[in-house]
């Protein structure tokens, strides 16, 4: 019955951050190895001034939201599986906000990240949902039971150094390297593996192998006090390549990472409802040192046909995560307009993931960014959901 609760009371739902402070020996060497590096390449920087662009210093404010659901759609598997099961296998989602300044090269920001990747099979997120839904079987539902689970949220620091290059004409090319400092109070790290039945809610259970860490015991509902605090270290990259033949981005985060934690607390155990003993083996607490997930976005564009100035152009994007990958192609259209004394340019653009059915709509102005991605125009129904709006003021 407990396992049952693991997406219950933990589904793709934000949770609140509280910012604190400790200390933590293990993390001096990695944080003053990047913070020696970026102080070594910049100086470097200060060398070769003949080859980088004119700096322009902004302000800008991020909001970006991703998450695919397999099972079922996204905001009725948030809603405690409130909907229509579906075939897919897994979840993940990402959201972050944040908010940044940039002068002389350097860029600093204040953001709050949550991630949640869930590696779950059809068969077990099906009783999570026929539990959820009250739903009564005629025949007993035996599942062979596995799921990991990658999540955590916190709130800190972003330190850049922004490199700008015309290595040719009518070019530019800015790359970004940042080194991101959270503060986590939220994580579940692990899984679960073993064999249970369903009937109905007065008749399931089974058998499971246990081992995971967490803030929140969600599956034996361990009594915990105190506030339970990690921190996220890791490397972002941000690549931009303008050009009259090629637009290219890049966005990678977490590309090198460590998550460190003193006293997690974790359960090693076999959980079963068929013996005398619920729960045999060991609840504790650790010191542990993980890996946050990789995650990368690229989109590319060029004039179509192969024309300078035209104002079609091919458009093609891709967001990579440990749990599927997702391609949109499609096209893009640029006007130009004269308001306010100033020629002003606008792009259009319209893709399709082919592979998940999903549209993905944006727009772009140089002070203004916004993208949505669905499979329906209505988005309770869509197991693919993106937004992003960006505000960007260059002074």
């Amino acid at each position: 019955m407990l396992t049952i609760c693991i997406f219950t009371e933990n589904s793709l739902l934000l949770h609140s951050l509280i910012i604190n402070s400790t200390s933590n020996s293990k993390i001096i060497s990695p944080f003053l190895f990047v913070v020696l590096l970026l102080v070594s390449v910049c100086v470097w920087a200060e060398g070769a001034d003949q080859y980088l662009a004119k700096d322009e210093s902004s302000i800008e404010y991020t909001f970006e939201h991703f998450s695919y659901a397999g099972p079922m759609a996204v905001m009725q598997l948030a809603n405690d599986w409130n909907g229509d099961i579906k075939q897919g296998d897994d979840a993940v989602s990402f959201i972050q906000s944040e908010i940044s300044a940039k002068t002389n090269h350097f860029l600093l920001g204040f953001l709050t990240r949550y991630y949640h990747q869930f590696s779950i099979g059809n068969d077990l997120a099906r009783g999570f949902y026929y539990y959820n839904n009250d739903i009564s079987l005629g025949e007993e539902l035996r599942i062979d039971a596995a799921m990991q689970a990658r999540v955590y949220s916190g709130t800190g620091l972003r330190l850049g150094y922004e490199f700008l290059f015309n290595p040719f004409s009518r070019t530019r090319l800015s790359v970004i390297p940042s080194f991101v400092v959270l503060r986590l109070d939220d994580i579940i790290w692990g899984g679960l593996e073993g064999e249970l039945f369903y009937s109905d809610t007065n008749n399931w259970g089974g058998t499971i192998d246990l081992d995971y860490g967490y803030t929140k015991d969600h599956v034996v509902r361990r009594p915990l006090k105190g506030e339970y605090l990690g921190q996220l270290y890791g490397l972002d990259l941000d690549l931009n390549w303008q050009s009259p033949w090629l637009s290219f981005d890049y966005q990678g985060i977490n590309l090198y990472s460590r998550i460190y934690w003193d006293g997690l607390p974790q359960t090693t155990a076999q959980v079963s409802t068929e013996t005398a003993f619920f729960l045999f083996g060991y609840e504790y607490f650790d010191d542990v040192v993980l890996q946050a997930p990789a995650l990368h976005y690229a989109q590319a564009s060029g004039p179509f046909p192969i024309v300078a100035n035209s104002k079609f152009h091919w458009l093609s994007s891709v967001r990579v995560t440990p749990v599927k990958s997702f391609y949109y192609h499609g096209l893009r259209y640029r006007s130009e307009v004269d308001l306010f004394d100033r020629l002003q340019v606008f792009k259009l653009g319209l893709q399709y993931d082919f592979s998940s059915s999903t549209s993905r709509i944006s727009f772009e102005h140089s002070n203004v960014t916004a993208v949505l991605a669905s499979q329906t125009l209505d988005l309770s129904k869509s197991q693919q959901l993106v937004a992003k709006f960006t505000f960007h003021y260059s002074f």
